[in-house]
């Protein structure tokens, strides 16, 4: 089954009356002039061109889709608070810079800088770019007022450079408060009412308004579940690489990888192991400049490999460092090819924003994060990731590098991470390898882990896991697996509702010391505070 576009897209299609073309193309006439008349927008809008003849719309067959629609929140008034959501349905990366967003008699505008829809996920459009402002929602990119989502009949049109309309769907009502929700992109969507196809929302996010941006639409089925890909197990593995942090992560057909250890060799092995020759690594994300963190990354550039890369992110901090060196030269060259996305964590989603989401295909979801600024130690730059799983309820999950006491105060106050994203998780991969320059009474209360990993290896001249560490883990009740006496610790949730988690090792038990273990003489250990 084939459906069209309504007519009221294009006022200068043969099939409306030629009476109601004049009126509408007056329409935009005047929209036009007014428009240019206005105060400079966020993104400068350039004035409408005649549209070409809409293309017919194939359910199923659209690589982009238009999932999710805020036309008029509460918590925030409808000019700061109004955005939409654009799902990637295939499994390549889609740049959508150059492409143009039309809606009812408003001018319009072309999305003029990158941004990039990962493989089956999505970004928020809205009119403000500020977290704080619209509402509670991160943001892709902002559009000023060059578009507004009326409350009652109104249409909004996606185009490629082209100027072919890629999706557009079109309301004449809302509900104060609540997106509309795509719930199966695969069959016609274009006309939003309430049933099979598309819902109003039922979670909350932000101040309290309902809607999904950056996870799953409630009520998804088929078709890659109305933006965000279908539900799918989500897998996380602690890497043994000995003394280093290394961690995979897979939902979908989505992999992401977060520190490489110490040694290309193990990786190297790793990597087989994991049947990823061949693959795409959709982000790896390197915390901090330190070669136990770095040092394994190299392999996934080694030709013979045929690894894909999407993205990679890292604070690019001036180090002087080899290894760093020729991880960023491999990097820039596949740049230069435009085959690789290179973010600086400063700027993680490249547009001013601190926190960046990005989805996975099997609606797993991570949150990256700007890491404390302008510290001279590389452990207190370490880029803070929280994994949000498929259903938010069974697990989550806080991986932060190296990141020391300086900059766990950081992430608790400066920057509100307890707030936006929220810090509270199941699992914590310990700061620091298990030091106690990596934990704080302060930092175990936000996150209130159930377990604690810990990636060190079993002879380690920095005495970790640190006795002070072990003793702060057990006052609150957190017990922790270790990777030299438990291997690869691997953590695995369904993905469904009320689906829990589980976590295996090959060997050990939980609580464990280490041949190493000993208590640290720094101050900032004595006590913990």
């Amino acid at each position: 089954m084939q459906a069209t576009l309504p007519t009221q897209f294009s006022p200068y299609s043969a099939e409306v009356p030629l009476h109601r073309r004049l009126r509408l193309i007056g329409s935009l006439v005047i929209a036009s002039v007014a428009t240019a008349c206005s105060s400079t927008l966020v993104d400068e809008p350039t004035l409408m061109t005649p549209p070409v003849p809409e293309r017919t719309i194939v359910p199923g067959a659209q690589p982009l889709v238009i999932n999710e629609v805020m036309a008029d929140p509460t918590t925030v008034t409808d000019a700061n608070g109004e955005w939409f959501e654009v799902y990637n349905t295939t499994a390549s990366a889609i740049n959508i810079q150059g492409y143009r967003v039309a809606s009812n008699n408003d001018a319009g505008f072309t999305i003029g800088s990158s941004v990039v829809v990962p493989a089956g996920g999505y970004v928020v459009l809205a009119a403000v770019a500020s977290s704080a402002t619209n509402g509670g929602v991160t943001v892709a990119y902002a559009y000023g007022t060059a578009i507004t989502l009326a409350n009652t009949s109104d249409w909004i049109a996606l185009r490629n450079a082209a100027n072919s309309t890629v999706d557009s769907v079109s309301w004449t009502s809302t509900t104060a408060g609540k997106s509309w929700s795509l719930k199966n992109w695969a069959v016609a969507h274009q006309t939003i009412t309430a049933g099979s196809v598309w819902q109003l929302a039922t979670s909350t996010y932000g101040l309290g308004d309902y809607g999904t941006p950056g996870k799953v639409n409630d009520g998804a089925s088929g078709g890659g579940g109305g933006g965000g890909g279908s539900v799918a197990e989500l897998v996380v593995r602690v890497l043994d690489v000995g003394q280093g942090d290394a961690n995979y992560i897979s939902n979908g057909t989505s992999n992401v990888i977060i520190d490489g250890g110490p040694s290309a060799t193990r990786m190297g092995v790793l990597l087989d192991s994991l049947g990823l020759n061949g693959k795409t690594i959709n982000a790896v994300i390197l915390t901090h400049q330190h070669a136990d963190h770095l040092a394994g990354l190299q392999e996934l550039f080694r030709t013979s490999r045929n690894i894909t890369i999407s993205y990679f992110f890292e604070n690019k901090d001036v180090y002087t460092s080899s290894g760093l060196a020729t991880l960023r030269d491999s990097i820039n060259a596949r740049v230069a090819r435009g085959q690789l996305i290179y973010r600086d964590t400063d700027d993680p989603c490249a547009n001013g924003a601190t926190i960046c989401n990005l989805t996975l295909n099997g609606g797993a979801v991570l949150h990256i994060m700007k890491p404390k600024p302008s510290d001279t130690n590389p452990n207190n730059r370490s880029v803070p990731v929280k994994l949000v799983g498929p259903d938010s309820a069974s697990f989550t999950m806080w991986m932060a590098g190296d990141a020391e006491q300086q900059e766990i105060d950081y992430f608790l106050n400066t920057a509100g991470y307890a707030t936006n994203p929220g810090m509270h998780v199941k699992v914590l991969k310990a700061d620091h390898h298990g030091s106690c320059n990596g934990v704080t009474n302060a930092y175990l209360n936000a996150l209130t882990p159930q377990y604690v990993t810990a990636s060190v290896a079993s002879s380690n001249s920095y005495h970790h896991m640190h006795t002070q560490a072990k003793a702060m883990y057990s006052a609150h009740g957190d017990p922790w697996y270790r990777t030299d006496g438990n291997g690869t610790i691997v953590f695995r949730t369904p993905g469904t509702p009320g689906g829990g988690y589980t976590v295996t090792v090959p060997k050990g038990t939980t609580n464990m010391s280490g041949a190493s273990d000993a208590a640290s003489t720094a101050t900032e250990c004595n006590p913990i505070p």
